[in-house]
This record gives C-alpha cells, structure tokens and sequence, in this order.
C-alpha cells in the first residue's frame, strides 16, 4: 500500500479540453473542475490544456496550471467557451475556418508543451478532435493515453464527418485506455472500438449543505437554455395541468433559447407561476433543490443528434432526496431507474411529461420513496470518492504498462 501511494504522488496528469474556467466564479465544466480538485487532492499533479478565449494567457486558477494556446486574432478567439462548438461550428465559414486553425495550432502547442514537460498521462475530453493533441503528446511526449467520451463527439461525428470516422477510429485505438461517461455514450462507439470500455461518471459539483429538505410545490428544472434541454415541452406540458395544480415551475439557467421559452411561457400563463431566474448562485441553487417538489430534465435530441451524456443537474437533485422525472434519451437512463428513483417518459412527447408530473404531484409516499431512493443511488453509483479512486486505479494501470 505504501509503494501504491508513493507512485499516487509523482504522477502528473494532463487535462486536454475544449473549455476551461476563465475566472474563479466562472461556470463552464463545473463537474470537471470538481474532479480535477479531487485527484489534486489525492495527490495528482493535474495541468490543464485547453484553448484561449479573446487573447487569454496562461493562469492558474484554484492552484491549478491552465496552459492556454492561441489560434487566431484576439477578437475572433470565441470558438469556445461562450457556447457548444459543435453550435459555433454551425454558424458560418468563418467558424469552421477558426476549427482549422484550432487544430493546427492546438498540436503545435501541445508538442511544444509535452516535449518540454514531462507528464505521465494525457487526458483527453472529447476525443473528437481532441484525440489529434493526445497523440502528439503520446508519440512526442511519451506519456500515456487516456480518453473520455461524452457522447455529442462521436454523435456529431457520425452525423456531420462520417469520411473521417475510419482515420478516427485508427487514431482512438492507440489511446490506452478508451473510456465514456454512460452506458448509452459506451453503446455509440461499438463501430468504433471492439475494445472493453469502462464507464467513469462524473458527479454533482455542489456539496450538498445543511438544512431541511422540504416540498414548497415547486418543480424545478436547470440547465443550460439550449434547444436538447426540451424546456419548451416542459413548458407546453405545464400549461396542460396549471389549473389543476397549486405548483410554480422554476427554471433556472440561461442561453440563447431563454427568449423564446419566457415568450412561450407568457402565452401559456399570464399568472407568473412559470419563472426564469438566470444563472443563481451555489446558495440559491442548493435552496431549489431542498425546497422543489420534483425535479425535471425533459431532455430531447437537438438539430446536432445532440442529447444528455448523462445528467449531472439529475445527480444534484437527487443527492438532496428529490425524486426526478426525465426523459429517456442518452445517458440519462444510467442514473433515472423508472418507477425507482423517478419516472422515464419519452423525449418531445409534452402528453406524457404532462400525465408524469401529474402522478409525481398526485402520490405524496411515492415521491418520498423515490426521492429516498434517489439519494441511496446517488450515495452508491455516483459517489466522489468512488469516482475519484475508480479513474487513479486506471491511471496506475496503464502508468505501470
């Protein structure tokens, strides 16, 4: 066990991603800085790659190395960060232009940066296209190759490059461990790999604090204001029952479809019992959750085939006791158990969700049974030590290879 944890704390580890904080109350991949924070804890060295926004240079943020590269003007470097790339990409020339250059000067960073530093293992988030920087840091860097599928990569792949999927597949092969977040997102790369892929989850970024779980008829949904998030059906499923429910439904969040789901909502309630707050911070939030009836995550599948990988805002609802009603699309059904810990219902369909939320409202014992088996779930599956420890295990592997 000594000699386990000796080599635990000389390992240095690099994260390659699309997006990382800029600021310390900044919002972007919440969960990934969690777990980044967790093995630092635990000893890992962790460095972060990842790309510039607007100029930005090198940091370190939370005692964390960020090391930025530049691909292009000042100005233009929005590529990232501010939304989806794969939504970036779709809008213009100009963009897909950017994506070029993103590449290009994305692996002569990072040949420079792994033939001058020394690291054990590259990370690598969404392989696609990421699996170009974690060669180069393989091959020239001499490290070793771990990767993680979230499931937009290899669905936008699929969709939108299908000539590339074969030099893909031969370049993720070299990878030494090739990983997803959900069952659903392993599924997808059967034409991909036939190799065993282990399923890594991430979990809820906020502790849960002290105070009493109560039910104050809210239900609650937060998330990112975008189209795969399916809130204009949560919308259209509330307007169906409003009068016959003393409920509110909160939403919280914010993104480019925020405009036209509050025109929505005006339509269907003149009332003010739908509401938007915008992005809230981590005391407000965890207030939601504690006082919310229920939770809802009506995901669908965007323009893009675009879906949930698998949920974390499921998991923070849950770890406070809430049962949970979502639809059944992506990864989502490795963390919503029907009839168990909350209601499946299918994507889009605004009759089911309505039918749902109804029965959810209807039958005070079975929330609290879901809501008790929701958080026994969360304790068992999604628990951040077993995260944590479950991904070290997988780095010593392949570090002793």
């Amino acid at each position: 066990m000594e000699f386990i944890k000796m080599e635990i704390q000389e390992m240095k580890v690099l994260f390659i991603t699309t997006a990382y904080k800029r600021h310390k109350k900044d919002i972007i991949t919440p969960w990934m800085v969690e777990l980044i924070q967790r093995l630092r804890s635990k000893k890992i060295d962790v460095h972060v790659f990842t790309s510039s926004y607007r100029g930005m240079q090198n940091q370190v943020i939370d005692g964390v190395p960020v090391i930025r590269f530049r691909y292009f003007f000042k100005k233009y470097e929005r590529l990232t960060h501010e939304e989806n790339a794969v939504d970036r990409l779709g809008r213009g020339p100009l963009n897909l232009l950017l994506s070029f250059f993103y590449i290009i000067y994305g692996s002569i960073a990072i040949y420079r940066l792994t033939r001058a530093k020394k690291y054990d293992i590259a990370h690598v988030n969404w392989p696609f296209p990421h699996i170009i920087f974690g060669i180069i840091a393989k091959y020239f860097g001499r490290t070793k190759l771990f990767t993680t599928f979230y499931g937009l990569e290899i669905r936008w792949l699929k969709k939108k490059f299908k000539f590339l999927l074969k030099p893909f597949a031969w370049l993720i092969n070299h990878a030494d461990i090739i990983s997803a977040i959900s069952n659903h997102t392993a599924r997808e790369l059967k034409n991909v790999t036939e190799r065993a892929i282990p399923i890594i989850p991430f979990s809820t970024p906020i502790n849960e604090k002290s105070g009493i779980v109560s039910d104050q008829n809210i239900i609650l949904f937060v998330g990112r204001s975008v189209e795969r998030k399916g809130v204009d059906c949560l919308i259209k499923a509330f307007g169906q029952i409003k009068d016959q429910i003393p409920h509110r439904l909160i939403i919280v969040g914010d993104g480019p479809e925020r405009r036209n789901w509050e025109a929505m909502a005006k339509n269907i309630d003149q009332s003010g019992r739908i509401q938007f707050t915008g992005w809230v911070s981590n005391e407000e939030l965890s207030e939601f959750y504690r006082t919310c009836s229920f939770f809802v995550l009506p995901a669908v599948y965007d323009k893009h085939g675009d879906t949930e990988g698998l949920g974390v805002v499921l998991i923070e609802a849950m770890s406070y006791s809430k049962p949970v009603i979502a639809s059944s699309a992506g990864g989502i059904t490795d963390v919503v158990s029907d009839g168990q810990n909350g209601i499946l219902v299918e994507p889009g369909d605004k009759n089911a969700l309505s039918r749902a939320m109804l029965k959810m409202i209807n039958d005070a014992s079975m929330r609290i049974k879901m809501g008790q088996n929701a958080k026994k779930i969360i304790d068992e599956k999604f628990n951040w030590d077993k995260i944590v420890n479950d991904l070290i295990k997988f780095y010593e592997r392949i570090k002793r290879q």
